[in-house]
């Protein structure tokens, strides 16, 4: 049976934990609004009673507890919730980041503007065409058709600059990305090393805890991640990014960034050098010499070259070797081409150049590698990318709408060069006229072939002669003589073949097609955002209603502890009063 002082001891230690209690109730409750706060509970367990010294013992002896101790403050928190919620978040940032950036793409298009938007410039291109039907001689229809086609070829310009800049934003952001990421590890592993201290002594570093908590929600939004304990130290995080480490303990492996941008130089001297030997080589063949040595200084440059791009090659009977960047020529024969011009026509090529690249502990952080799936990080990559992403990203709807200027210059010159012009100003009717402009390039033979694989919708632009004279618009299918009466006034069988040809050549099915997509594509990102978004808040609410704090049942709480700290009071005033007696009326009776 307990000492009367060992009930004082009981009371005590019941006194001790409600006022504990108290404070951490408080504690719990100052923090109410504080983001990524736990609350808090005060782990208790029953003293027991003292164990006899003897091996045996009266069996009718009534062991007693000796009172209540505390364990520790334990936060109430659910590690399943949190990875789900990661998870979760990760997968909604992803599609948030999407849906803004095909959001903004959409608004470049504006179809539903009537006076605006790329159907409304083609339409107004071919009505001015149908007005000059009236008059090929009159100055103020051609003056009309000259600008329709400036109006035409700078909307085309516009939308591929502004395409080109959000592309640009996406590129920025993946930096950013990285950037991020690496400050939230620094952070995390700070306070690995801040909590591992702290909880040297037993004590629990919670509030610590919370702050790393809450780092680690954050990144969850940039960039998939797994978190599990450190195997050497309970109070450590581990983070990993697609099973690469970031966070052990207290050391970090920083994303670093690279692209392949950054080294034109050295691929444009190597892709020179490589050409170079390729004509050695092909002259060392067809003289019948040895090449073996041409051909290792070629495996040399080309393997040299490989560590800054991913080239595919093709190699002759001779040993002359042909350099491929993702379809495009940067080496035939011993011609050369520099890397930045050669992208420049194909979007997937100049993605693939121009993006940039991240790794982690020397392995790829990409979508490719299947190392990021998730996150705001998955999104601005996804953007930047070719055809060849999971979805198409910007470079295939500038992909499309290159196709569609190129369509149209190629359509419209090959019916306008078989017109002849107007002869005015002192200038002759003659044929062969382009109406846009397009490239030259010598066909090998001493002449020059039109290249219209080099037209973007960035460079479209009309050709020099319809730009300086609206009279080199070819209206006419036979040369135009004002002398005779009977040609005086031209005619306009080409006009109507151009119009014709705005009906035979499917553009407007070709520009439906890169809108309807975008629609589609945007209906169904909002429709999954929408989805994901009810499925995040749905499992923040249910981890909110795990480690919450909820003022109502703090305040319950608090009339809880105050009662018991009340009781454990008036049990060492009983106490009080019963030494009191024992002490003060002992041996009094009968005086």
């Amino acid at each position: 049976m307990a000492s009367i002082f060992g009930m004082f001891e009981t009371a005590k230690s019941g006194l001790s934990v409600a006022q504990q209690n108290l404070k951490i109730t408080g504690h719990n409750i100052a923090n109410a609004d504080t983001a990524g706060y736990t609350r808090q509970r005060l782990n208790t367990s029953a003293i027991d009673p003292s164990v006899s010294a003897y091996l045996l013992s009266q069996a009718d002896s009534a062991g007693a507890g000796r009172g209540v101790e505390a364990l520790g403050v334990k936060q109430i928190r659910s590690l399943y919730l949190d990875d789900q919620f990661r998870e979760l978040n990760a997968d909604f940032n992803y599609s948030e980041y999407r849906t803004q950036a095909l959001t903004y793409l959409e608004g470049l298009f504006d179809e539903r503007d009537e006076d605006g938007g790329l159907t409304a410039a083609i339409q107004n291109f071919y009505s001015a065409l149908n007005t000059l039907t009236q008059d090929s001689s009159s100055l103020e229809y051609r003056t009309n058709v000259q600008q329709q086609a400036l109006a035409l070829t700078e909307g085309f310009n516009i939308v591929y600059t502004e395409m080109k800049d959000l592309w640009q934003d996406q590129n920025d952001s993946i930096m950013a990305d990285a950037d991020e990421i690496n400050s939230l590890a620094d952070r995390i592993s700070a306070l690995n090393a801040a909590i591992a201290k702290y909880e040297r002594s037993g004590e629990t570093a919670n509030d610590l805890r919370d702050d790393r908590n809450l780092l680690l929600d954050t990144l969850s939004g940039l960039v998939n991640i797994s978190c599990g304990g450190n195997e050497t130290n309970p109070s450590m995080v581990d983070v990993q990014i697609g099973g690469i480490d970031l966070v052990t303990g207290v050391s970090v492996n920083r994303v670093e960034a690279d692209g392949a941008y950054l080294h034109t130089e050295q691929i444009d001297e190597l892709t020179d050098r490589i050409a170079s030997v390729n004509a050695d080589i092909a002259a060392a063949a067809a003289a019948g010499d040895p090449t073996d040595e041409l051909t290792a200084a070629l495996d040399g440059y080309i393997e040299d070259l490989s560590q800054f791009v991913e080239i595919s090659t093709a190699a002759d009977a001779d040993g002359v070797t042909n350099i491929l960047f993702c379809g495009v020529y940067l080496v035939q024969g011993s011609a050369q081409a520099d890397i930045a011009s050669a992208v420049e026509p194909d979007m997937t090529a100049w993605a693939e150049l121009y993006r940039n690249r991240l790794t982690l502990d020397g392995a790829s952080l990409d979508i490719g590698a299947g190392t990021v799936t998730g996150g705001s990080l998955y999104a601005h990559m996804e953007m930047v990318r070719g055809a060849d992403a999971k979805a198409a990203g910007i470079p295939d709807y500038m992909s499309r709408l290159n196709a569609l200027a190129r369509a149209v210059a190629q359509n419209v010159n090959t019916i306008h060069k078989m017109g002849f012009t107007y002869p005015a100003d002192g200038m002759p009717s003659v044929d062969g006229v382009n109406f846009f402009n397009v490239a030259l390039i010598p066909d090998g033979s001493g002449g020059y072939v039109e290249d219209y694989s080099r037209i973007t919708a960035g460079n479209f632009a009309l050709g020099d002669a319809v730009l300086e004279s609206v009279y080199n618009i070819a209206a006419a299918a036979e040369p135009v003589d004002l002398s005779n009466p009977a040609t005086e006034s031209g005619n306009h069988e080409i006009i109507s073949k151009l119009i014709a040809d705005l009906d035979n050549s499917g553009y407007y099915g070709m520009l439906n097609s890169i809108v309807g997509h975008l629609a589609t594509t945007l209906k169904s990102g909002r429709s999954i955002l929408d989805t994901k978004a009810s499925l995040l808040g749905s499992i923040d609410t249910q981890r909110t209603s795990v480690s919450g704090v909820s003022t109502d049942e703090e305040t319950t709480n608090l009339i809880v502890y105050k009662q018991t700290y009340q009781a454990c009071s008036r049990v060492i005033t009983a106490i009080d009063e019963m030494i009191n007696t024992l002490v003060n009326n002992t041996g009094l009776v009968g005086r």
